[in-house]
């Protein structure tokens, strides 16, 4: 990350790591394993979106194996780094043709909607409804956008496998729940939901989710 790039963490973390502890025994446990750390946000839209598009529908790992590939040869903090690519050169770094094309999409998009305020500000459902218009960018993506970029508190996603599968390790024996069980147990954590996730990503990959 580039030194003049700060974190910053949201202030209702505390607060939801207590009321999950309060309210579910197992969600206590997973809290006080993995207390070491918290969600963060660089701050900057752009840059959380491109690896929503880097990271959909390919392991943590695979992703990050890629992501590293782009941040040494681009900078992508700035939000025109991928305009005007040649789809097939940014296929040299491990993306699909249709990743290419999504994230120059995004870059020419983001040129003059970068703002991080801008997007704060708005509510939930004017997200999607902006985002969703974006060639690449689906539910999936705008979730993890609301999570990790703006630190919303109460995103749940059941497209993410990866999150379905920790709650069928912790809460279903190692099963794997169908999406609306998954959803159904969820509730029980609001207003919390992201906080929730965050720490059942954590208990099948102790690594740090980020996007």
């Amino acid at each position: 990350m580039n030194a003049n790039i700060k974190k910053t963490y949201p202030n209702w973390w505390n607060n939801a790591c207590e009321e999950l502890s309060q309210k579910d025994k197992i969600m206590k446990i997973l809290i006080k394993k993995y207390s070491d750390s918290k969600i963060s946000t660089i701050q900057n839209p752009f840059y959380s979106l491109s690896r929503c598009i880097v990271g959909q529908q390919i392991s943590v790992q695979a992703a990050d194996a890629v992501w590293n590939r782009l941040r040494k040869h681009f900078n992508v903090y700035d939000e025109s780094c991928f305009k005007k690519l040649n789809p097939i050169y940014l296929k040299s770094f491990g993306l699909s043709e249709r990743k290419s094309i999504y994230l120059i999409s995004l870059s020419e998009y983001m040129i003059n909607n970068n703002s991080y305020s801008f997007w704060k500000k708005l509510k939930d459902e004017d997200i999607y409804s902006r985002l969703i218009e974006i060639k690449g960018i689906g539910p999936w993506s705008i979730k993890m956008f609301l999570m990790f970029s703006l630190n919303r508190n109460d995103i749940f996603s059941s497209e993410d496998l990866g999150l379905i599968k920790a709650i069928g390790k912790n809460y279903y024996d190692g099963n794997i729940p169908k999406k609306k069980e998954a959803e159904a147990l969820a509730l029980k954590w609001a207003p919390w939901r992201t906080a929730a996730s965050w720490f059942l990503w954590r208990s099948i990959d102790p690594e740090l989710v980020a996007y």
